[in-house]
């Protein structure tokens, strides 16, 4: 049974930026590879191959202008407490919004059922097995605070297969959909 998510693969430059973030002082932290770094749009889960096929199907007909992606600042989940994720803020443009709401409608068509928290878009840079002193994630959040990237342009968006493995997740891209350009 396939375990699926919509997202973007991002540009190689912004995965550059992101991966030349990596510092080894921060205990049991595990990076993304390059292959593995995207901004989730939908996460789906488990469904069975003929409601995946359906997916990849309605995903061709989403209509959404291309746009420039913006990556900007960090932060952690839970908000509140020690993280178990830390992550690049992305900023929630209307374009970005757009294409968030219809993924989302073209798979209710098929039957999905949307998450009901507030969409966040990020790009998770860190993940912890086990949640982390404060002190430490603090630290590097507020170094990295301000830091930014120039806007890139975003054409295509992707149905992702999520194989979970002992080392982690392998992302396989199932299908990728075009964004309307001028």
């Amino acid at each position: 049974m396939p375990r699926l998510f919509v997202a973007i693969d991002l540009p190689d430059e912004i995965k550059d930026e992101l991966l030349a973030l990596k510092r080894d002082d921060i205990p049991t932290a595990r990076w993304p590879t390059p292959e593995a770094l995207h901004l989730t749009l939908h996460f789906i889960g488990n469904i069975p191959e003929g409601v995946a096929s359906a997916y990849e199907r309605v995903l061709q007909e989403v209509q959404a202008p291309a746009f420039d992606l913006t990556v900007g600042g960090v932060g952690q989940f839970p908000i509140e407490q020690r993280p178990k994720v830390i992550w690049a803020g992305v900023d929630n443009t209307p374009e970005l919004r757009t294409l968030y709401e219809a993924v989302g409608e073209s798979l209710e068509d098929e039957g999905f059922n949307r998450e009901e928290r507030r969409y966040h878009p990020h790009i998770t840079l860190m993940r912890f097995r086990k949640p982390i002193r404060r002190g430490v994630a603090s630290t590097w959040i507020n170094e990295h605070i301000s830091w930014h990237l120039d806007p890139a342009r975003i054409t295509e968006f992707s149905l992702y297969d999520s194989q979970l493995t002992d080392s982690g997740a392998v992302y396989i891209k199932r299908q990728t959909y075009s964004l309307k350009t001028e």
